[in-house]
């Protein structure tokens, strides 16, 4: 992985580092730094998936398509952590090569249930007319066929897409990875 001094960083984390004060003395010694590190991480997780179900939880209670921008706003915790990474001169190809596979593969797995669930929620309001659950919300969702079709095989579509592009991250970073550990035994 290549790693940047912080005087050639760009300005994304610059600023972020002075917004989440990093390297303010409530990040302590290195013992705290470290567990406060971690607490971020484990926050932003949580609140990807947190964000996810309340997406979802929005479908089925007849809320549309309006139910999308709260999933669309599930992205950017992570559009923010590789805007840092880059910006600090981390190879994320490499780091998520990294990712153990039992780990990786259940977050692959858990984000395509979310999905496959806001797609069913959406497909049956838009099949019957009517959400799952009756909540007194009622969503402009059209009821033709065609459009639950049409959103079934694109989620399909999607999924299997996201899915072929992070497995061919993760090999193409673990042959850059295993590439670097023949370079260092040299």
């Amino acid at each position: 992985m290549t790693t940047n001094s912080s005087g050639e960083r760009r300005s994304f984390a610059t600023v972020a580092d002075r917004l989440v004060g990093l390297k303010d003395p409530s990040m302590g010694d290195e013992r705290e730094r470290d567990i406060i590190l971690r607490a971020g991480t484990t926050a932003m997780t949580v609140s990807i998936f947190t964000i996810q179900t309340l997406g979802v939880l929005l479908a089925v209670i007849g809320v549309g398509l309006w139910s999308g921008v709260v999933l669309a706003a599930a992205v950017i915790p992570g559009v923010a952590y590789t805007w840092y990474c880059q910006s600090s001169g981390l190879d994320t190809t490499q780091s998520y090569a990294k990712i153990a596979a039992r780990r990786r593969n259940w977050s692959v797995m858990a984000g395509l249930a979310m999905a496959a669930a806001w797609i069913g929620a959406l497909s049956f309001h838009m099949l019957t007319g009517s959400p799952l659950v009756q909540a007194g919300i009622q969503g402009t969702v059209g009821t033709g066929n065609s459009t639950a079709i049409g959103l079934v095989v694109g989620g399909l579509i999607g999924g299997t897409i996201g899915v072929f592009t992070l497995s061919r991250s993760s090999r193409a970073g673990a042959k850059r990875n295993a590439a670097d550990d023949e370079d260092d035994e040299d």
